[in-house]
């Protein structure tokens, strides 16, 4: 029994500790977002990689929604109008190195929302970010 326990024990602890290895960190230095002539949703700018090590293949994501968070039988809701993604500039992103992005989408309604943008790559859902004013 007592080896059944601290084997589970190792086990929990081996994996808490390899989750926590890589912390990916990226700063967006500058972004804006706006509406262009043809009616889509242009979000730019620049992200730099603070993570100490190369990052690959990352996409910047777009996702247009209300700018008021309304509430629905007590939970907290945001309708979504419209959501995309695109690779940023730079395919193989060196430590400290950044790299210029732009994705856009063309959402359903384009009166009182919000434009909320993250990044990814194929390793990680979502790569942990420090966006000014979101």
């Amino acid at each position: 029994m007592n080896k059944a326990v601290i084997f589970i024990g190792l086990m929990l602890s081996t994996g808490l500790g390899q989750a926590q290895g890589t912390v990916y960190k990226l700063r967006v230095s500058e972004w804006s977002c706006a509406l262009n002539a043809s009616g889509a949703m242009v979000a730019r700018g620049t992200v730099v990689n603070q993570s100490g090590q190369t990052l690959n293949n990352i996409r910047i994501n777009l996702r247009i929604t209300d700018k008021e968070v309304t509430t629905v039988n007590g939970v907290p809701n945001r309708r979504v109008y419209g959501t995309n993604s695109a690779p940023i500039a730079v395919r193989s992103l060196a430590n400290g190195a950044s790299s210029r992005f732009e994705v856009q989408v063309k959402p359903s309604q384009t009166r009182n929302v919000q434009c909320q943008i993250w990044f990814r790559s194929p390793d990680m859902v979502q790569i942990p970010t420090r966006v000014p004013g979101q």
